[in-house]
């Protein structure tokens, strides 16, 4: 997997936290298995570098990625839309694991 993150004061994420601004593994049968260990990168980065806080962008289309996440203590803290035209998933349904924000 990928993960680009933003961390800590000056950068995007702000001070005390890292910001994962977009993840993603390849799609298949272990991407599951390929994302939880995305977000263990993830958050040993974070540990690695003093932040105290991981925030991380998901839609809640991508069911399965969303439910790890909140498994592991992610919590809604501010809400999106995104509107594609033509109206299709893209990489937004329930196999993808992806990680993205668009804020």
């Amino acid at each position: 997997g990928l993960a680009v993150c933003h961390c800590g004061a000056g950068s995007e994420a702000g001070e005390d936290v890292c910001f994962v601004k977009f993840g993603a593994v390849r799609p298949g049968p272990d991407a599951a298995d390929r994302f939880e260990r995305l977000l263990n990168a993830c958050e040993q980065l974070a540990t690695e570098k003093g932040l105290g806080q991981l925030d991380a962008g998901m839609s809640l289309a991508r069911q399965d990625a969303y439910r790890r996440m909140v498994d592991r203590g992610f919590r809604t803290w501010l809400q999106g839309v995104t509107m594609h035209k033509p109206n299709e998933p893209g990489y937004s349904h329930p196999d993808a694991y992806v990680i993205d924000d668009w804020r």
